[in-house]
């Protein structure tokens, strides 16, 4: 059977070789894909987002706000239309995330004692954007009216009579203080996508046999050869995508300086649960549909949603019924909990065990469903030549 197993290897990587958007498809587009959002998310924190203000006040207190927003690090004062019809149409054109309108007698409300009230008006079509935009419009806000408090206490009962409120929230940021984007997005998506190229490989590699009409040659032994020959197929795959994995991990936590919080072996025991669970959920598809076009077609679906229905960016929890079912049904959703854990929490090995089980099983269920129909296709020449 190691017999078998080494042949196949070697078979498949010559093939691998001779094929030119077979090889592409695990050496130069997984390099262009990780690179891409490397690149697009190296920023890390969204700054200079652009919002218009629209001044009908003019007085003191609206310039001083107009300035602190101006010097706030998330925004940009995109521009200064006289009304709000012009405003709206620079947000229509995409020109800014929101419009900030400050009222007509702004000033002189402040000055009566009363509360002005500063209106955002906001593109929620861009939900992430157009949050950070509401987050930094507010803090200014509330720093600037903190500001103008103190001011009037002071003059109404005098600086000495000023005290500062009897209670007051501290918060702090808990694993990824600097809220950055990059890591949190850039460790997630980039297994995403390798995972996603890995299963279409090994489905192209698994098809292909039976497409050509191949597979009664190439698992023409016993039962256990034939199995340790598909292993073979397998398994360069695997150790190609490992590798990716590993230089993934490599860039965001030597290069990029996002260090891994908890342990390295178990992120890379992750990946190889990952590759081990997408290559059984492979062979499912491949022996249930006995066709390359629709095995492909499958994965497309399967795998290329995981990253939607993980819950690692949108929570799972008040999504739908069926989300949530998805959800579990994706090996990937495990391995990105993982990633939480390991990368930015620093869980404790043994309570991150539980992902990686999970993923095994997937392998198992895969060989057990799969492997039985896809064997007997050996012997099936009328489910060869299938596109």
């Amino acid at each position: 059977m190691i017999r078998a197993f080494v042949d196949s290897a070697l078979r498949e990587t010559a093939f691998l070789r001779g094929s030119v958007w077979d090889l592409a498809l695990v050496t130069w587009l997984p390099l262009l894909l990780l690179a891409i959002v490397a690149v697009q998310l190296s920023a890390g924190v969204m700054r200079d987002l652009p919002i218009v203000v629209v001044d009908e006040d003019g007085g003191g207190v609206a310039r001083d706000l107009i300035r602190k927003l101006e010097a706030s690090p998330g925004l940009k004062v995109a521009a200064r239309p006289a009304d709000m019809a012009q405003a709206e149409h620079l947000v229509r054109a995409n020109a800014a995330y929101a419009v900030v309108l400050i009222p007509r007698d702004l000033e002189r409300t402040v000055l009566r004692g009363e509360t002005g009230k500063i209106l955002l008006f906001y593109n929620a079509s861009y939900s992430t954007p157009s949050g950070s935009v509401l987050r930094e419009v507010g803090a200014v806000v509330q720093a600037q009216a903190k500001a103008l408090a103190g001011e009037q206490s002071a003059a109404i009962a005098g600086p000495a009579r000023v005290r500062p409120p009897p209670v007051s929230v501290q918060s702090r940021i808990l694993y990824n203080p600097q809220a950055s984007y990059e890591l949190q997005l850039v460790a997630l998506i980039h297994p995403a996508l390798l995972h996603l190229l890995f299963m279409i490989a090994v489905v192209s590699a698994l098809g292909r046999e039976l497409r050509d009409g191949t597979i009664g040659a190439w698992l023409a032994g016993s039962r256990g050869e034939a199995v340790a020959a598909i292993a073979g197929k397998i398994a360069p795959y695997i150790l190609i995508f490992l590798l990716w994995g590993a230089l993934a991990t490599g860039y965001l936590a030597a290069f990029r300086g996002w260090p891994v919080q908890g342990s390295v072996a178990m992120l890379m025991g992750g990946y190889l649960a990952l590759y081990l669970a997408y290559a059984g959920m492979a062979l499912f598809i491949v022996g249930a549909t006995l066709s390359m076009g629709q095995a492909l077609s499958m994965t497309a679906l399967y795998a290329g949603a995981s990253f939607a229905f993980a819950g690692a960016i949108f929570p799972i929890e008040s999504a739908s019924a069926f989300a949530r079912l998805w959800s579990v049904l994706l090996p990937y959703t495990h391995f990105a909990r993982l990633v939480v854990e390991q990368w930015m929490i620093g869980t404790p090995v043994a309570a991150s065990a539980r992902p990686i089980l999970i993923m095994l099983v997937f392998l198992v269920v895969g060989m057990v469903a799969g492997l039985p129909r896809y064997l007997s296709a050996r012997f099936s020449p009328d489910a060869w030549g299938r596109r």
